[in-house]
């Protein structure tokens, strides 16, 4: 007999997306292996999305809704989220982000049983209202600490985290204005993370209709160079 899936919460930061934050809740309550509980962290939005969030909550008895009083950034809104989660593992989805059918699955089976701490899945791209792109992912599977010293490979969308190790590293940095999934998953590396990656295609990484962090490039480039300085990284080429 299989054993059981494991539990697992979901994280949603949400900041001005409420024409699209109900997607991405949408898309996880439809998890043939549905979660424990949906967590959306509305981080001070100045539209509607406190209300649409409150409203999923409402509808949904596995929906929290958690609303800060004031934009804190990702990083904390995600902090917030993980410090409510309660199963064995998270998954950190972006509220513009919508998980394809079986990503819980796929991802928790890639787990293998609890041999890994971190599992990274396929995402494709969608540029407005066009088809999603080829599945891709920006780590090939190898030597996780090469592949992060190549750029921020890891996404949290298309990635599920044993819970201790986001309580064993402090979480995300709220320091990291953007960058700070690269700068996340190259801490828990240090911290001996064991990283898996799946072959599956779990997530659609969208572009919609408002302001996105990877677009401040001259802080992005600031943020890059904070995560390399990282002597994990840096005992590559010391």
């Amino acid at each position: 007999m299989f054993a059981p899936l494991a539990t697992y919460d979901v994280v949603i930061p949400c900041h001005n997306r409420a024409h699209v934050v109900a997607d991405a809740v949408a898309s996880v309550l439809a998890q043939d292996h549905p979660p424990a509980r949906v967590i959306v962290v509305d981080d001070g939005s100045s539209d509607d999305s406190a209300a649409v969030i409150r409203g999923l909550a409402a509808a949904h008895p596995s929906v929290d809704a958690i609303v800060l009083p004031r934009n804190v950034g990702a990083s904390q809104a995600r902090n917030t989220g993980a410090g409510a989660a309660r199963s064995d593992w998270i998954a950190f989805l972006d509220s513009d982000d919508v998980w394809l059918p079986g990503a819980a699955r796929a991802l928790l089976d890639g787990t293998a049983g609890g041999l890994h701490d971190i599992v990274v899945g396929h995402f494709a791209r969608v540029e407005g209202d066009g088809a999603p792109q080829a599945p891709e992912c920006g780590w090939d599977g190898g030597c996780i600490r090469r592949g992060l010293a190549s750029g921020g490979v890891i996404g949290p969308s298309w990635s599920i985290v044993r819970r201790a190790m986001v309580a064993q590293v402090g979480g995300f940095d709220p320091s990291f204005h953007n960058c700070n999934d690269w700068d996340f998953y190259t801490r828990t590396a240090a911290a001996g993370a064991r990283f898996a990656r799946i072959d599956t295609c779990v997530a659609l990484y969208r572009t919609v209709a408002g302001s996105r962090l990877v677009n401040d490039t001259a802080i992005g480039a600031r943020n890059a160079d904070r995560v390399l300085a990282h002597p994990y990284l840096m005992a590559l080429t010391a």
